[in-house]
């Protein structure tokens, strides 16, 4: 069948609930998705990522995307953060910032980073997985000590990547937290009765909303063809609010709904 033209890129997800699915993301996805990552990390065209993330990665694809919409720059260091020479060629190269998944700050513990941070490195990201409150303080004092800043960030492929960050003058007293919707999203929360949860501590399913939801799900060639179908992402993850509006996440919901909510719903 013929492509939808509005279809730009179809990325697997990572396969945690079992086979991984085709995602099919449009253009609006892309575009709405980099300027919001761009504007809550503060990217401008001197800001220079050291490639960190494959590209057939929501994570390692937002931060391409979100830097070359700001007017940035990636720099190839080497295959992997602990290779012999790849951070002081990020420091040679004056890369501004470091994204990584839970993994990443393992390996850069290993090999004492928090130690030897360059004076241009301004900002480091962690998203795809859980990473300890306690490593998250520590990377949040050792940058802000530098004055750089630390983002803790939730999102999934479903939603291109990004759907929310804990704002770094909130992280020391909320490292457990995925914080806020991004510019531009909402989240709601929504009880097992189907009610909105609005009190602090009340656990539900966490739904997001935005310009960067996906088109829908891919299982055959005829469905390239199809346009977006969703107006709101059912996360299967389940949340609640902190007494400070943030959200915290609980656990994954025992049963995923189907992709087809409508606002509202």
């Amino acid at each position: 069948p013929e492509l939808h033209p509005d279809l730009a890129v179809m990325l697997a997800t990572s396969g945690s609930e079992g086979r991984p699915r085709w995602v099919r993301l449009s253009r609006g996805n892309i575009a709405a998705n980099a300027a919001s990552i761009a504007e809550y990390l503060g990217l401008t065209a001197a800001d220079r990522a050291a490639h960190t993330l494959p590209f057939h990665y929501s994570y390692g694809l937002s931060v391409l995307h979100s830097h070359l919409a700001a007017g940035g720059s990636l720099a190839f260091c080497g295959e992997s953060v602990v290779d012999p020479g790849f951070l002081a060629r990020a420091a040679e190269l004056g890369c501004t910032g470091l994204a990584g998944v839970p993994f990443t700050y393992e390996l850069l513990e290993r090999i004492r980073f928090r130690e030897h941070i360059w004076p241009a490195l301004r900002f480091m990201t962690v998203a795809g997985g859980r990473l300890g409150p306690d490593l998250v303080r520590l990377y949040d004092a050792a940058l802000k000590r530098k004055g750089g800043q630390f983002f803790v960030m939730y999102g999934q492929t479903e939603a291109t990547a990004r759907m929310a960050y804990v704002p770094p003058d909130l992280l020391a007293d909320h490292p457990d937290c995925i914080g806020i919707a991004i510019p531009g999203g909402r989240f709601r929360i929504r009880g097992e009765d189907g009610r909105a949860v609005t009190r602090a501590g009340e656990a539900g399913e966490l739904l997001y909303s935005g310009p960067n939801v996906m088109m829908g799900y891919a299982t055959g060639a005829e469905d390239l063809s199809r346009g977006a179908e969703l107006d709101e992402l059912a996360t299967g993850d389940i949340a609640s609010l902190t007494p400070d509006g943030l959200i915290r996440l609980e656990g994954r919901a025992r049963r995923l709904r189907a992709q087809n909510s409508s606002p509202g719903a």
